[in-house]
Formats: structure tokens, sequence, C-alpha cells
């Protein structure tokens, strides 16, 4: 099985990107029945789809056959802060964008931790300087594929999507993850920080820690919060994290008890910062 590279052909980030991409790897057009276009390598599968990336699970009946998936995305943001992210999907609220409310994707934390080194020195050697390469917390769809999924995305708005460069850069960290297999890291999942946890991303591009789930501190519920836990926590490929870090601040004294007690029953670490 080979890994897809999705992405969404009204999107002009993605789409940009896969034009790098297709050359790079030197893909040829192949044929799938209900998808728009299609291209694949002796490394990946290219495929364009003519839905928004956070509704890929109208697509499972094809995407299901592959043993991972990154999908190439623009990033919005009202702040129009410049970013070049990584991050995995799911909806860690009862509101949700693309996929169903409380339910997390199957997060693939080595393969994301490589993406976002690459991306951090490709963007540099690139003079990218103006970009913020960084991590995001979880926050959409799709959830219910069988592979596991990460996002690499360009932010924050059209000027940024239609960069040469920053698409560039994207296509570029994307062939390099796909021409080795993911490094050895600590694998953790996260509870609590900003949606761009600066602290969890630097932990990632200076040192050996890569992330699964990261549930920010404005999507902690506490009537939620146990089920969102169990599923940072287990929906990881290839297996479950042994590690969970917790920002104490983000979380109230009921919020802690319930994921002490959580980690203890799946025999997890936590780690307060």
């Amino acid at each position: 099985m080979r890994p897809l590279i999705a992405y969404s052909t009204g999107d002009l980030a993605g789409l940009g990107a896969s034009r790098y991409l297709v050359d790079l790897l030197r893909a040829r057009r192949c044929s799938v029945g209900g998808v728009v276009e299609c291209f694949e390598s002796d490394l990946a599968v290219v495929a364009g789809f003519n839905v928004d990336v956070v509704d890929l699970d109208l697509y499972s009946w094809f995407l299901d056959g592959f043993n991972s998936i990154i999908v190439l995305s623009r990033h919005r943001a009202e702040s129009g802060r410049k970013t070049l992210s990584v991050h995995h999907p799911g909806n860690p609220t009862r509101e949700a964008h693309g996929g169903e409310p409380l339910k997390l994707a199957i997060a693939y934390p080595a393969l994301a931790w490589e993406l976002l080194r690459a991306y951090a020195r490709i963007s540099s050697e690139l003079g990218l300087e103006g970009y913020e390469v960084t991590l995001e917390a979880t926050h959409h769809g799709p959830t219910g594929l069988r592979a596991p999924v990460v996002f690499i995305e360009i932010g924050s708005t059209e000027v940024e999507w239609r960069d040469e460069k920053a698409r560039a850069a994207m296509a570029h960290a994307v062939a390099e993850s796909l021409s080795r297999k993911p490094g050895d890291c600590k694998a953790v999942s996260a509870i609590g920080g900003p949606h761009y946890p600066s602290r969890y991303t630097k932990a990632s591009l200076e040192g050996d820690m890569c992330f699964g789930h990261i549930i920010a501190r404005h999507s902690i519920r506490s009537e939620d919060i146990e089920v969102v836990v169990r599923q940072a926590i287990i929906r990881n490929h290839p297996t479950p994290v042994a590690t969970l870090v917790v920002e104490r601040k983000s979380l109230n004294r009921e919020q802690r008890d319930i994921i002490g007690r959580v980690a203890g029953e799946l025999g997890v670490v936590v780690n307060y910062i």
C-alpha cells in the first residue's frame, strides 16, 4: 500500500502545491472513478477532489485503500497570520467542521514530525522568513477515515495561498517525507495551550518529541473531556501514545482529575507543564 496525497481542486494552496509535487515525483496520470484528477508514482498517489478537504469522508471508499494520507490545504485565519502549518484532523467539540462532532481522526505523530521539520528547513532555504512554521491544534474534519491523516497547510489569506514559494515549500516537504520512513521520535498527545502552540512546535523542531492530537484550551469542555482525551491517546498510528502532555493552567481541578483517571486506566504517563 502506498500513501495518498489529497487536495481539493477548488483550493488555491493545495492545487498549486500539487502541481509542484507531481513534477517532483515524476507522477503519471491515472484514472479513478469519482476523483477529479489523479497522478501516481512509485512513492504515492496524488489525487484531487471536488469537495473541500474537511469533507473527504465522502470518499472513504477510495481513501481507505491507502496506508496514510497527507492533505495539501489552505489555512484561513481572520488574523491574516502568515503560516506554514501541520496538524491532525478531528472535532474535539460538539461543533463539527467536516466529519463528526467529538470524533478525532487517526493521527500519525512521526509523519507530522517529519513534515514539520522539512517544512521549516525548506522554507528557510527558499527565503520564506515572513512565515511562521507551526503546529496547529486539532480543529476540523475529516474524522472517519481508516488511514492516519496529516494536514500540511499554507495560511492565512489568498495572497499566501497563491505564493509560489510557499507552494513549492509545501511540495518539497511532502516529497522529502515520502522518500524515507518517518524517523524515531517520542510520540505524545497534548491537552491545553493555544491554537498555534509555540511551546509544542519548539519541542518538535528542536528535539525528538512528535505530537499526535493537540487539544487547544478553547476546545476543552468538562462534559466532553473524557471522550476526547481517550481518543487523543488511542487514535494514533502505529500505536496509542504513552505520554500525555498537559498544560496545567488550561484546566481546572475537575478536568485534571478526569484526565488523570483516564490516563491511569490506559497506562499513560501525564506530564504537566
